[in-house]
């Protein structure tokens, strides 16, 4: 009976002991907890001129569809993209993105009736692409199209094409935080 004791008292020890290591918190294989995001706020700025484009879904995974607002950007224009992203309750995300920028990517696609050129203008800690922000220049005559909106997290980025590091492909993985459209007009 007192050997009984004392080997529960070792499984007891052992249990303590062993199921208080865990993995770091800081673990790039851990489950990335989707964060729902209710609100994305694109702003394309050149100059005084502002054209906002939103997509905003509030009831998440309901059965209501998102509200989009389109936009109508100038011909052979140079625009600065500004991104801003909300999550539930409203409550701005885009600073927590910004800071954990390692571990994601924003990507856009379009067609060449909409931009001549493209250009990440922020990046993580190792040099790689954010994009949250970017500059784009229009095309120079009447043209238009759908863009795709992705941000991705934990990409690898090192899959990105160096001649189109803003164009995403199955290759470069990760778990999509959203994915939008939107359509885009090239007028005057």
């Amino acid at each position: 009976m007192k050997n009984l004791h004392k080997f529960s008292a070792f499984l007891l020890v052992g249990a303590v002991f062993f199921g208080s290591c865990k993995k770091d918190d800081h673990d790039h294989n851990h489950a990335h907890e989707q964060e729902l995001i209710t609100k994305v706020v694109v702003r394309f700025s050149s100059g005084a001129e502002t054209v906002t484009m939103t997509w905003e879904d509030t009831d998440g995974l309901g059965s209501n569809p998102p509200v989009i607002q389109n936009g109508k950007l100038k011909p052979n224009t140079t625009y600065d993209i500004d991104i801003s992203i909300a999550g539930e309750g409203g409550k701005d995300i885009t600073a927590e993105i910004t800071n954990e920028a390692d571990e994601h990517q924003v990507y856009y696609g379009f067609p060449s009736t909409l931009f001549n050129s493209f250009q990440y203008t922020d990046q993580d800690s190792k040099g790689k692409p954010l994009g949250l922000r970017a500059k784009v220049t229009t095309i120079p005559n009447t043209g238009g199209g759908n863009l795709q909106i992705l941000l991705v997290h934990e990409p690898i980025k090192s899959q990105n094409l160096a001649s189109t590091p803003w164009v995403y492909n199955p290759n470069i993985g990760g778990e999509q935080d959203f994915n939008i459209t939107f359509n885009v007009t090239v007028a005057p």
